[in-house]
């Protein structure tokens, strides 16, 4: 062969497919291969615990916060917001660029947006998998912590109803002195002492939650949500200033690693109670008291009702007419059956229904001596009733004129 041939005879790499192109085709292969993986293998709940909980989950936990909350705004409601408005956007922009500049048919638009999706979804599921998803797969707080697990007595209700009716009344803060900031960086920080305790492990929570713009939310019937790809906690912010704090004290606990509803919301009461911001407690005592009082039968509730305080009974219509000025129905109906279905994927088999289980939980922690609950929710003592003086006898020869 001639120098001229060699010089007209094309490079390998021309006559197969572009390395760039290959190397794309191969991640997407390699991304949905560990889709697959995690869906038929995933490890068991002793392993995820191990490993993943109380370890790669806690380099995220360090890092993840740490990066996010200098910003005043949500990073995941960006990367939310570009990914659903954008993609699309970057779809149909693409789509008509090669029909009217290229000369392509439609098909090759619809090709270009279903490649990306073809990286994009697994993609998007590893990262929820690595950062969050793989949580729902830990051992459940019962067994970790050990907890008796006994039918909860009526007793042991009344007793808890008592203590945090003791807690509103004695660590009432006027409106005027409520400071959302201090309680919620309150809660935060017992709280990290609480997750310590139990799994043994440190955890980092940032110092507040974010405020969503009002009704984003309440809209679909939620008040707060834990972005499972940045693990930012969020409360909307069309809540009035008490149930801002008590859902705050939940969303950090999933921040924390307690995946499931039940046990974040465990995790925000033991928190909540332990806080050293006197308005954080009397937030969290009433969450704890409304949970209690639904387990009653209606007439017995109503009763529990109206003990409360009249500024915790105004707190409680206001958070009522917050999510009655922000719901869409159908939007609340949709998305609550759609989160119903997303929770029994993760393992949760009653769904939504967990949620009810925190207070069962609490309970049970309580019981076995997790829960601290502060000096306000003791009985004061009771004045000693006056002894009697010794009777006289005969033999003590007593003065009748005393």
């Amino acid at each position: 062969m001639t120098t001229t041939e060699q010089a007209d005879t094309p490079p390998a790499t021309s006559r197969g497919m572009h390395p760039l192109r290959l190397a794309y085709w191969l991640g997407a292969g390699m991304l949905w291969g560990l889709v697959l993986w995690w869906s038929f293998f995933a490890p068991s709940p002793d392993t995820i615990e191990r490993v993943y909980s109380r370890g790669l989950f806690r380099l995220f936990n360090g890092t993840l916060p740490g990066l996010t909350e200098g910003f005043g705004f949500s990073i995941a409601l960006i990367i939310v917001s570009t990914i659903v408005l954008g993609f699309p956007l970057l779809w149909a922009a693409r789509w008509g660029w090669l029909r009217k500049v290229r000369g392509k048919s439609h098909w090759a638009g619809l090709a270009f947006g279903l490649r990306i999706l073809f990286v994009l979804a697994p993609l998007i599921i590893c990262w929820f998998v690595l950062i969050w998803g793989a949580g729902y797969g830990r051992l459940p707080a019962e067994a970790r912590l050990s907890l008796p697990t006994d039918e909860i007595a009526d007793t042991e209700s009344a007793e808890l109803r008592a203590a945090m009716l003791r807690i509103i009344e004695t660590d009432l803060i006027p409106e005027e002195q409520r400071d959302i900031d201090r309680a919620v960086a309150s809660i935060a920080a017992a709280m990290k002492g609480v997750v310590e305790q139990w799994d043994g492990v440190p955890v980092r929570l940032p110092k507040g939650v974010k405020a969503t713009p009002p009704g984003l939310l309440l809209a679909n019937g939620t008040s707060g949500i834990a972005s499972p790809l940045t693990l930012e906690p969020h409360v909307d912010g069309g809540l009035p200033s008490t149930a801002f704090v008590y859902v705050a004290a939940h969303e950090l606990g999933h921040v924390a690693g307690m995946n499931v509803e039940a046990e974040a919301t465990l995790a925000g009461f033991a928190a909540g109670l332990k806080a050293d911001d006197p308005y954080a407690r009397w937030c969290v005592a009433l969450d704890v008291y409304l949970d209690l009082v639904r387990q009653l039968p209606r007439e017995e509730a109503k009763a529990a009702m109206e003990l409360l305080p009249e500024l915790a009974k105004k707190d409680i219509q206001a958070s009522r007419e917050a999510g009655e000025k922000y719901r869409i129905k159908w939007l609340d109906t949709w998305s609550w059956r759609l989160y119903d279905g997303y929770l029994k994927a993760q393992g949760i088999a009653e769904g939504r229904k967990n949620y009810g289980k925190g207070i069962s939980l609490f309970v049970y922690a309580w019981r076995k001596g997790l829960i601290t609950l502060p000096e306000s929710a003791k009985p004061n003592p009771q004045p000693q009733e006056a002894s009697a003086p010794p009777a006289q006898t005969e033999e003590s020869g007593g003065d009748d004129s005393i």
